[in-house]
């Protein structure tokens, strides 16, 4: 990775709320309802080393920034990558998935959903 890649991000969030002002390293990423996704953002410059990610949620409008490091090499991302699915989970960390094509939810997030679903 030279400095930096243009891919189109998208955002998974597997928060018990709904955010909003989603940002990388300064930039808007968009939001998400209650547990879900809300669109893809094409054209955003992603750097090489630390990643900044923060969020508000929209009922407090408090913000909050990922609680774990994530720094990006080249090695981490494939050529072929066009995507990035970004994913939030409840305990505020974050984890990126490279792709040629649209990441599917990620096996940590079908853990998340399945839980939901039974009530833990």
């Amino acid at each position: 990775m030279k400095n930096d890649i243009v891919l189109s991000v998208v955002l998974y969030s597997y928060l018990d709320y709904a955010i909003f002002d989603v940002m990388l390293n300064g930039v808007g990423i968009g939001g998400a309802n209650s547990h879900g996704t809300n669109g893809m953002i094409t054209g955003i410059r992603v750097p090489s080393g630390a990643q900044a990610l923060t969020w508000r949620d929209a009922g407090s409008g408090k913000t909050f920034s990922i609680r774990n490091t994530i720094t990006l090499t080249e090695d981490q991302i494939p050529a072929d990558a066009r995507y990035l699915a970004v994913n939030i989970y409840p305990d505020n960390t974050a984890e990126f998935v490279f792709d040629e094509s649209i990441p599917d939810p990620t096996p940590r997030g079908k853990i998340v959903d399945e839980r939901r679903r039974h009530g833990k």
